[in-house]
């Protein structure tokens, strides 16, 4: 368990700014469970290949994305919470994505996203 939340920021970040599929879902299986559940205000994803292609269209639509970290993860028990930022055209967005885990992997991911400034 331990070993995941070392790794889990920093390919949390590098596969959400993926431009490549193959390489992003090889990322994304280093720390999803290949049945992970993602949910945020407005959908619920399921599976690693439909997250993977949720980015995918995220990076496609918006030449401006990028997802940066705001400050360390943070682990406590079989969960994890990480605070970022989003860039896209349309301004800047704060995340914080809340992490479950099972068997090592992530199993759920809950996005909550804001605009900077509420």
């Amino acid at each position: 368990m331990e070993k995941l939340f070392d790794q889990l920021q920093e390919i949390h970040v590098a596969a959400w700014n993926e431009k490549d599929e193959k390489k992003r879902e090889e990322l994304l299986k280093k720390v999803y469970a290949d049945d992970i559940k993602m949910y945020d205000k407005e959908i619920i994803l399921d599976g690693l290949k439909a997250v993977s292609d949720f980015i995918g269209k995220l990076i496609a639509e918006d030449p401006s994305y990028k997802f940066s970290e705001a400050k360390p993860i943070e682990q406590l028990q079989n969960s994890a919470r990480l605070f970022g930022h989003i860039r896209t055209g349309k301004g800047m967005l704060n995340s914080m994505d809340f992490f479950l885990t099972e068997n090592g992997k992530v199993k759920h991911l809950y996005a909550f996203i804001e605009p900077v400034g509420e």
